[in-house]
């Protein structure tokens, strides 16, 4: 196993005396960015904000800006097809809104009629009213649900906010690792243990870890209370009311920061990163970045582009497509970050009333989670269009709703009709989305190589919109700190924000 802790020593012994320890500050790198979904277009945004205007930042996309952040048009209407969701607490997204002028835009989302699936049936139904339903979840699972909002505001928000004020004060990390610990010890070992041991050791009861835990697991991230801590957290935290998303779909962000960022964007496939210049003697170092032309004569369709950093925003490992790194003194990548595939079908119909022993569909929640490992689907939730109230939805029937179903694999015939008795459309969304969650795997780090940054890394840790842009200002901090020498913003945790904090680290 490597350290990447060990690792990133390394490196920076290695390259200390290199020439981005020693560059004039009227000198100007040539920066790469590959991949421009959310974590690629808040990299350009945050590299155009540090280095300033003049400097030439291009960001090459193979498919479309936005990535997993999408809509679906279904029957006249956009419905959020990816990245969906946003909590009230995500500070970078909501400043982005805010800037953008999007504000005013917010969807609030809060499912009033919920449901967990078992095995046997229907486990447990909110009702229509709120009363009944908080002593409908009193009676099922006690105190759990005051012991779990405690828990996370003081064991895992607090710490994890921290990241802002390191942040603001313009500091950064070279491995995911160490940006966990400067958070918090007890985070960094959410990592290394499974969401149940977590769970039962802040005190919560089995019955809770098997069904709610369980249900916001399965449905945020295809997986199950097996996964590492950090991330069930953080899916339980997603489940909560203060929910928000943005009219028209949250894409509008992601292209608002690329437009933002004045990055040029290049519509083309990174086949490889080659490691062009490296002098240990003057600190010289450059990459050739590799690609082809996604609109081009498929006889000349293949060019490369020098730089100074590179920025890789897109996995580098695990999904189907791989970024070759060439003439690198090492092999590249030697950590495991396996990516779960997670299928999300979107059906206008209705539900099947014999399958849920329905009398009638308004008896069928307008969000239904399961709780058992071994049902073919996750969760059944009722859309709503990004731009509600644009027409008479079809959302609001019930005969004709949209639905949103995950599964981890495409589902057979014969299981679409057991979930849906009739359809008139039917799309399948094929996403490698986030990686598996599993306790004590290795922790990537964000600096593959002198001047060569790994935005993904941070999705070891949790995948979601707001971590994504924490990763790409970590990036955008570490390439600007490491360009001009500021190591003593890299890797220090020696920040004045509170004698508790200066206690753990």
């Amino acid at each position: 196993m490597w350290s990447w802790s060990l690792w990133s020593l390394l490196l920076a012994l290695l390259f200390l005396h290199k020439v981005y320890s020693t560059q004039d500050d009227d000198t100007l790198p040539r920066i790469a960015v590959i991949g421009a979904g959310l974590g690629g277009a808040s990299s350009a945004y945050f590299l155009r904000q540090l280095f300033g205007k003049e400097v030439q930042i291009d960001v090459f996309e193979a498919n479309r800006v936005g990535g997993r952040a999408a809509v679906i048009n279904i029957d006249g209407q956009d419905y959020e097809a990816g990245a969906s969701i946003i909590h009230k607490k995500n500070r970078y997204m909501a400043e982005f809104a805010s800037q953008f002028n999007k504000s005013d835009d917010r969807l609030s989302h809060s499912a009033s009629f919920i449901g967990l699936y078992g095995n046997s049936g229907m486990v447990f139904q909110t009702s229509d009213w709120q009363a009944v339903s908080l002593a409908k979840l009193l009676w099922r699972y006690g105190f759990d649900l005051y012991t779990l909002r405690e828990w996370t505001k003081h064991s895992l928000i607090s710490k994890f906010e921290r990241i802002y004020e390191f942040q603001d004060r313009g500091m950064a990390f070279t491995t995911l690792e160490d940006m966990l610990r400067a958070m918090s010890d007890s985070i960094l070992n959410m990592t290394r243990h499974s969401l149940q041991d977590v769970l039962r050791d802040a005190g919560l009861s089995q019955r809770f870890i098997d069904e709610l835990a369980m249900a916001a697991l399965r449905n945020n991230y295809g997986q199950t209370t097996s996964a590492h801590g950090f991330v069930g957290a953080v899916s339980l935290i997603g489940a909560e009311s203060d929910l928000w998303s943005v009219r028209g779909g949250n894409k509008q962000i992601v292209e608002l920061l690329l437009k933002e960022s004045k990055a040029s964007l290049i519509e083309a496939k990174v086949t490889s990163v080659i490691l062009m210049k490296d002098e240990l003697g003057t600190g010289s170092i450059a990459y050739e970045v590799e690609y082809e032309k996604t609109h081009a004569d498929p006889n000349n369709n293949i060019s490369s582009r020098e730089y100074d950093i590179v920025v890789v925003a897109t996995p580098v490992s695990g999904t189907k497509h791989r970024i070759s790194f060439i003439d690198f003194p090492n092999p590249m990548t030697p950590f495991v970050q396996d990516y779960h595939t997670t299928i999300a079908m979107f059906v206008q119909g209705r539900i099947n009333s014999t399958t849920f022993k329905l009398s009638h569909q308004d008896e069928f929640p307008t969000d239904l989670f399961t709780v058992s490992p071994d049902l073919f689907f996750n969760s059944i939730g009722k859309l709503s269009s990004v731009n509600p109230g644009s027409r008479s939805e079809a959302t609001g029937q019930k005969e004709s709703a949209v639905w949103k179903t995950f599964l981890n694999k495409v589902p057979t015939e014969e299981q679409i009709n057991q979930l849906f008795e009739n359809r008139s459309d039917l799309r399948l969304v094929d996403w490698l989305a986030y990686p598996e969650y599993r306790p004590g795997n290795d922790l990537p780090p964000f600096m593959l190589y002198d001047r060569l940054y790994y935005v993904n890394a941070i999705e070891s840790a949790a995948a979601a919109m707001e971590i994504s842009v924490i990763g790409a200002k970590n990036v955008a901090l570490l390439a600007f700190n490491q360009w001009h020498g500021h190591f003593d913003k890299i890797d220090e945790l020696h920040l004045e924000i509170g004698e508790e904090v200066h206690a753990e680290l």
